[in-house]
């Protein structure tokens, strides 16, 4: 089932919706200036004053606002969210932009009667939308597919999983003020997820999510987000890297075809396990095992969080 679901095409359209511009690549990876700049933008979408997902896309936070077709629109729950605002960014700065499409839940016969969203060991990518990149294909009907495929299902997914289509979109990051920025994505594995859009210089991580009723949050992590296993994703997790390949020079330097690349774990400067395994040795890899010691001092996890986005002053002091 893998083989066959590895690449879906989203449809190609003869001619563009009405008034919808084409989304164009124009750079076949995000370097840390788009990842930056993204981080930018989720973090003026966070410090807005919107109250539901249209009203955020249509604030004064978005700069590219005036460019959106007429025929535009956005209205997502939390996971729509997360995978529509990136994907806009990617839309406005001519960057790839990839996601999964089906998941299958892991634990044995039975787990394919689970709802993917509470799966209890969680789930696996086996399909995955391939772009074909073209100057006719609608960026209007990419957000509707995303509004009508996405779920909070495909945060539920192990980040071991690297490799090829079956990657997941996320990685865990190192815990600290490099891994940890706006535009990490934090899921509660009760079902629901948020992006990180500010870090103030107390340490405190603030929070932007969409609810089931629409209505856009502002909250700040704490422990209602529980701590618990990488085989559901829980935690904190960055948007994967990823690379268009083997596309064709385009009229006006597009990108055209080609397809899409997901960096391994072992390319990502900042991808670490310390979350669910501890700064400490732990040869079994159980995350209920896991040490956590900052400074010489042993401390639980939502402590250790708070130690590593500690200003580094505090840092400094705590190791004196």
């Amino acid at each position: 089932m893998a083989a066959l679901l590895a690449v879906l095409p989203l449809p190609a359209h003869a001619e563009t919706s009405p008034g919808t511009a084409s989304w164009t690549i124009r750079k076949d990876h995000w370097d840390q200036a788009d990842e930056d700049g993204f981080g930018r933008f989720v973090t003026a979408i966070g410090e807005s004053t919107c109250a539901d997902p249209g009203a955020c896309f249509e604030s004064a936070a978005n700069p590219w606002r005036h460019t959106d077709p007429p025929n535009f629109s956005v209205d997502g729950d939390c996971a729509d969210f997360i995978y529509q605002l990136r994907a806009y960014y990617a839309w406005k700065n001519g960057l790839p932009f990839s996601f999964a499409i089906y998941m299958m839940p892991l634990g044995g016969q039975n787990a394919w009667l689970e709802d993917r969203r509470f799966t209890r060991h969680g789930n696996m990518v086996i399909g995955r939308l391939q772009l074909q990149w073209q100057t006719s294909t609608d960026p209007v009907q990419l957000f509707k597919s995303i509004r009508h495929t996405v779920s909070t299902a495909m945060f539920r997914t192990d980040s071991a999983y690297d490799h090829g289509f079956n990657a997941s979109d996320f990685y865990s990051p190192r815990i600290d003020r490099t891994g940890i920025r706006p535009g990490t994505v934090v899921y509660d594995i009760n079902g629901h997820v948020y992006y990180v859009y500010k870090i103030t210089p107390d340490g405190k991580i603030h929070l932007l999510d969409s609810n089931p009723d629409r209505r856009v949050t502002r909250t700040v992590f704490g422990r209602h987000v529980p701590h618990n296993a990488p085989f559901l994703g829980a935690g904190f997790m960055n948007f994967r890297p990823i690379r268009l390949v083997d596309y064709a020079a385009g009229p006006g330097g597009a990108l055209v075809g080609g397809r899409f690349e997901l960096a391994r774990n072992n390319q990502i400067a900042d991808y670490s396990g310390e979350q669910f395994f501890g700064t400490e040795e732990n040869p079994s890899r159980d995350w209920t095992k896991a040490r956590y010691i900052v400074g010489g001092a042993e401390m639980k996890y939502f402590d250790f969080v708070a130690a590593r986005m500690a200003p580094p002053q505090a840092q400094a002091a705590a190791t004196d």
